[in-house]
C-alpha cells in the first residue's frame, strides 16, 4: 500500500511539472517567433529602402543623362542652323539677293520699254527725247546743278541722277540715266552683260570706249537708240537714250 502511494505521488509530480513547463515553452517559442519575424521585417524594410534608393538614384542618373543629351542636341541643332545661315550668306543665294536681282531686271526692261517711245526714264512723264525742249525742262524741274555739254541733275535719297543734252535749237536729243547711289544693286549695279543678252538678245552693236575702258552695248529702238555702258567689272555704269532720226 505504501509503495502504491509513492508511485502515485511520483506520477502526479511529473504531470504537474509537465503542465508547468508547457506554457513556458510555448511562450518562449512565441517570443522567439516574434523576434524572428521582427528581424525579418527590419531586413525586408532595409532591403526595400535600399532598392528604393537605388531606383531613385538610377532615375536621377537617367534624367541627368537625358538632360545632357537634350542640351547637346540643342547645341548641335543651333550650330547647324548657324552654319546653314552662314553658308547661305556666303553663296549669295539668299532671298534678299534674288529680290535685288529681280528689281534690277525690272529696271532694265522698263528702260527699254520707255526708250521705244523716246521717254526719259522716271524723270518726268512729259519728258521725251526729240520732243521736249530745254525750256520745258527748266520750267518743270528747274535749272541743273551743272551746265556743260550736258545739263547735270543730281539725285539724292535714292533718286537717280541724269545728264540731258540739247541740240543748237534747244531740243532734247540725249538723256543719260546714271542710276542711284543708294542700293545701286537694285537698278544699274545689278545689270550685267549676261542679263542684257538674256533679256534683249545680242546687241546690234558693241563698242569699246578706250578712254574710260568701258564697253557700250547698243540696241536700236526704231527712231531711238539705247546704249548700256558697262564698267570693267561688267556692271552697268549708265544708260544713254538718243534720237537717231
Amino acid at each position: 500500500m505504501k509503495k502504491n502511494w509513492m508511485l502515485l505521488t511520483i506520477l502526479l509530480s511529473g504531470g504537474l511539472a509537465a503542465c508547468s513547463a508547457s506554457p513556458t515553452d510555448e511562450t518562449t517559442n512565441s517570443t522567439q517567433q516574434e523576434m524572428d519575424d521582427s528581424a525579418q521585417n527590419e531586413t525586408d524594410g532595409t532591403t526595400d529602402g535600399q532598392n528604393h534608393e537605388e531606383d531613385q538614384t538610377s532615375n536621377n542618373e537617367q534624367s541627368q543623362s537625358d538632360e545632357t543629351q537634350d542640351s547637346q542636341h540643342s547645341d548641335e541643332t543651333s550650330e547647324a542652323n548657324e552654319n546653314k545661315d552662314s553658308s547661305s550668306q556666303s553663296t549669295g543665294d539668299d532671298p534678299i539677293d534674288k529680290e535685288q536681282k529681280k528689281m534690277a531686271i525690272d529696271t532694265l526692261n522698263d528702260l527699254v520699254s520707255d526708250g521705244k517711245k523716246g521717254k526719259v526714264y522716271h524723270l518726268s512723264d512729259n519728258f521725251y527725247v526729240g520732243k521736249t525742249t530745254q525750256t520745258d525742262v527748266y520750267n518743270t524741274i528747274g535749272k541743273p546743278e551743272r551746265q556743260d555739254t550736258f545739263d547735270r541733275y543730281t539725285g539724292s535719297m535714292g533718286q537717280a541722277s541724269y545728264d540731258l543734252r540739247y541740240n543748237e535749237k534747244g531740243l532734247l536729243v540725249e538723256a543719260r540715266y546714271l542710276g542711284t547711289n543708294v542700293e545701286r544693286q537694285t537698278n544699274l549695279g545689278g545689270i550685267s552683260s549676261k542679263d542684257l543678252v538674256e533679256q534683249l538678245g545680242e546687241p546690234d552693236e558693241q563698242r569699246t570706249l578706250k578712254e574710260s575702258h568701258q564697253t557700250s552695248y547698243i540696241y536700236e529702238l526704231g527712231n531711238y537708240e539705247i546704249q548700256f555702258v558697262m564698267t570693267e567689272k561688267d556692271k552697268t555704269d549708265h544708260v544713254n537714250l538718243l534720237l537717231v532720226s
